[in-house]
C-alpha cells in the first residue's frame, strides 16, 4: 500500500533537523545529513513502504537500512501517514467529496494507516438523526448538522417564531415571525443543503409515549427541548433507552451551560444520575421533589445568550459526530459538563454510575424490553 504525508502535517527542515507540525504538536526528527527529509518528501503516494526505503537508499547509500524503515514504520503508527484519495473506496459523488473534503481531512487526522476516511462522512449521511427543540440551541445545532452533511433529519417543536428569538436563533429572521418554527428551520436548512430528507413534527410533547413516537427508528437523538421543564428529561430518558437510542441533552443555566449523554445499556441514565445526585445531597433531593409536585420553574422565560448557545451547540454536535462515526468514544456519558461564560471554562460539574437497579435503565427492565414488555414509567 502506497503512504502519503497526511495533509494535516506540515513539515519543516530546520539546520540537521525536520520539524513535523500536526494537531497542535510538533515532532523534532533529527537529520545531520538530510536522510530524513528525504524521507518525509519521499511520501507523496507513489511508493509503498519499502519502495520508500529504497528509494532513500538509492539516493542516501550511507544510510543504514533498518534505521530507514524503522522511520518509516514510525510515520505509520504514529498516524501521520494515509493512503492516496484515488485509492479508497467510496460511495461519495464528487460534490460530496468537495463540499466535505474538510471534514475527512479532519477525520483522516485521526485514522490509522489502511483506513478510509471517507467512511466516516459516509456515515455522517446515513444516520437517522432526531432534534427535539428549534430554539437558541436547536437552531444552532441543526445548522451544524447540515454543515457537516447529516441527510436523514427529524426535528420537532410546537411554537412560533417570536421577536425575542432573534438574539440567539439564527435559522430565523425578522420575516419569520409568526410562523412555525419547525416549517421554517425546514425551509432554511434546505436553502443550505437541498438534498437533505427533513421530516417535522409541530407537536407539543406531553408523555413518554409521544416522545417515543418521535425518536423511535433514529440512530441518535438530541434533545434541547425546555418544555415542560419538570418532566422533558424524564420522558426523553425512559423512550430512548426502552428503545436503546442514544442521546444527548443539555441547556443554559443563566451564566453557564450543560450537556451530557446517555449511552442505553453502556451508560448511566438520566434517572441514574438523579438518584445518585440525592443520595450526595438531601437539598437536591428535596428541590427535585418539589419541582415536580408543584411544577416549580422561571416566572418569567430564562435568560439565553448567544455566546453561550454557540458554545453549547458545538460540544453537543460533537458528542453526537462521535457515536455516529465511531471516529473516537462518546466523552459526555455518565457526567454533567458545563461551560463558564464568567472564566471561560469548561469542567465536569457532576458524575454517576449506571445503577443496576434503576428504575429505568437496570438489567430487569433490559430484560423487559427484549421480551417486548411495556414498561410504566412517570408520565404527568
Amino acid at each position: 500500500m502506497k503512504l502519503r504525508l497526511k495533509p494535516t502535517v506540515i513539515p519543516y527542515r530546520l539546520p540537521e533537523q525536520v520539524v513535523l507540525q500536526f494537531n497542535g504538536h510538533y515532532a523534532k526528527l533529527p537529520d545531520p545529513d538530510g536522510t530524513m527529509w528525504l524521507l518525509t518528501m519521499s511520501l507523496d503516494g507513489t511508493r509503498d513502504a519499502e519502495g520508500i526505503v529504497e528509494h532513500v537508499l538509492s539516493r542516501q547509500p550511507a544510510a543504514q537500512k533498518s534505521a530507514v524503515r524503522k522511520a518509516v514504520n514510525d510515520f505509520i503508527e504514529h498516524k501521520l501517514v494515509e493512503l492516496p484519495e484515488e485509492n479508497l473506496q467510496s460511495a461519495l459523488d464528487a460534490q460530496s467529496r468537495t463540499r466535505f473534503s474538510r471534514n475527512m481531512d479532519f477525520f483522516g487526522s485521526m485514522t490509522a494507516f489502511g483506513e478510509n476516511k471517507f467512511a466516516y462522512q459516509e456515515k455522517l449521511q446515513e444516520a437517522g438523526v432526531c432534534v427535539l427543540g428549534c430554539g437558541g440551541l436547536g437552531t444552532h445545532i441543526l445548522f451544524d448538522l447540515a454543515a457537516l452533511g447529516i441527510r436523514h433529519l427529524t426535528i420537532l417543536d410546537f411554537d412560533k417564531i417570536e421577536l425575542s428569538n432573534l438574539n440567539r436563533q439564527i435559522l430565523y429572521k425578522e420575516a419569520d415571525i409568526g410562523t412555525e418554527k419547525v416549517e421554517t428551520a425546514k425551509k432554511r436548512l434546505l436553502e443550505f443543503s437541498s438534498g437533505m430528507d427533513i421530516r417535522t413534527h409541530s407537536l407539543r410533547l406531553q408523555s413518554t409515549e409521544d416522545v417515543a413516537g418521535v425518536v423511535r427508528g433514529h440512530d441518535i437523538v438530541i434533545c434541547v427541548a425546555d418544555k415542560p421543564a419538570n418532566y422533558i428529561g424524564d420522558w426523553l430518558n425512559a423512550a430512548c433507552v426502552r428503545h436503546g437510542i442514544p442521546f444527548i441533552s443539555g441547556g443554559l443555566d443563566v451564566r453557564r451551560s450543560v450537556f451530557y449523554s446517555v449511552d442505553p445499556g453502556i451508560s448511566g441514565c438520566e434517572a441514574c444520575w438523579l438518584a445518585a445526585a440525592r443520595r450526595k445531597n438531601s437539598l437536591v433531593k428535596r428541590l427535585t421533589t418539589m419541582n415536580k409536585e408543584q411544577d416549580i420553574t422561571y416566572e418569567r422565560p430564562a435568560p439565553a445568550f448567544v455566546t453561550l448557545v454557540a458554545v453549547t451547540a458545538g460540544m453537543i454536535v460533537s458528542e453526537a459526530v462521535k457515536y455516529i462515526t465511531g471516529c473516537q468514544p462518546p466523552q459526555l456519558t455518565d457526567k454533567l459538563k458545563e461551560f463558564c461564560f464568567d472564566d471561560l471554562s469548561v469542567g465536569i460539574a457532576e458524575t454517576w454510575e449506571r445503577d443496576p437497579d434503576c428504575r429505568i435503565c437496570g438489567s430487569d427492565i433490559h430484560h423487559r424490553h427484549d421480551l417486548g414488555d411495556t414498561v410504566v414509567v412517570d408520565d404527568r
